[in-house]
């Protein structure tokens, strides 16, 4: 048996302790949750879906006018009051205006996308910022986001979203 000096309990403390200051130190928090309490996101809600719903009612509107421009065409053709010319180029018309109607909604669609990164690129910067200085303040090395499912498995970490949220000045 050897014998224990003052010098190795010594060492032994001293690598326990740098051992201890050198350990990765990795936490969690559901980003999406701390999203929707801010209220930046909420007014971000509700300016997208009014964007959304004027763009609706334009479509609407569209759609109106040209589901009553066929039922006019078709009551004209079943009366016979349109020559076969006249019919086939009344088609082509409607049939242009028809994907008119569909491209809009496509470039609609676009739109209400753009709209959206565009209220949300601000918040999810001062989000990012939020996490970014929590994770200096207390030495997080990683800090991983719950609400993506991408984590499988989270030992030992700490869940941060209640120091994102007082960064935030969120309750």
């Amino acid at each position: 048996m050897f014998k224990q000096t003052p010098f190795f309990f010594f060492a032994l403390l001293l690598s326990a302790n740098l051992s201890a200051q050198v350990a990765p130190k990795y936490g969690h928090m559901n980003l999406g949750n701390v999203l929707e309490l801010m209220p930046e996101t909420k007014k971000a809600d509700e300016d997208i879906k009014a964007f959304g719903n004027r763009i609706g009612a334009t479509d609407d509107s569209l759609t109106q006018a040209f589901q009553a421009e066929v039922n006019k065409f078709q009551e004209s053709y079943d009366k016979g009051e349109l020559t076969p010319v006249q019919a086939q180029a009344r088609q082509a018309e409607l049939q242009k205006k028809q994907e008119a109607i569909q491209k809009f909604e496509q470039d609609a669609q676009q739109l209400i996308g753009t709209k959206r990164e565009e209220l949300l690129r601000p918040i999810l910067t001062k989000m990012d910022e939020a996490v970014k200085a929590v994770a200096k303040e207390l030495g997080y090395a990683m800090i991983f986001d719950t609400s993506t499912g991408a984590m499988l498995f989270a030992a030992e970490t700490d869940d941060i979203s209640s120091l994102v949220k007082k960064k935030l000045g969120l309750n």
